[in-house]
């Protein structure tokens, strides 16, 4: 009996204990780099979930910024360009030019070319002094992909 109850105290303070921010990073970073974008994203948001994670602006950005990385690598454009809009008021100091161009090629890479155009407006609109944005909408002009094409004319570029 004694036994029993020792085994349920420390289930109970193992229950009670804060979750390992790190291994749930980890858990986050194995689905990506297992490809695994979808997981990855579901793992994020599950972290992102816990009030440990959520009110501490250091760590729900390693987990936001895992979160929109996954995004962007599965070819899903629009949801990052929602994702950077959403966290663009919380997170100014991490939601930047770079992080809008970074995003921005991998959503190419994965083969969303109008995603790609949408983030380069979106970009240019939000920092229209950063000629990066710029350059690349008008490299993109000569693109031989018609998404990326029609998209640009749909954007006003063309």
């Amino acid at each position: 009996m004694f036994l029993l109850t020792l085994n349920a105290l420390f289930f109970a303070v193992a229950c009670s204990s804060p979750p390992d921010a790190d291994a749930l990073l980890g858990g986050v970073d194995a689905a990506a780099g297992a490809k695994d974008f979808d997981g990855a994203v579901q793992k994020a948001d599950a972290a992102l979930a816990l009030p440990e994670i959520s009110a501490e602006p250091a760590k729900a950005w390693r987990f936001e910024s895992a979160r929109i990385n996954a995004l962007a690598a599965a070819g899903k454009g629009g949801d990052v360009k929602s994702s950077l809009e959403r966290l663009a008021g919380a997170y100014p100091k991490q939601v930047t030019a770079a992080t809008y161009l970074s995003l921005a090629d991998k959503v190419r890479a994965a083969g969303d070319g109008p995603g790609y155009a949408d983030l380069l407006d979106a970009g240019l609109k939000k920092f229209p002094g950063e000629a990066s944005f710029q350059l690349a909408i008008d490299d993109m002009k000569g693109s031989a992909d018609p998404e990326e094409i029609e998209r640009l004319k749909a954007l006003g570029y063309l």
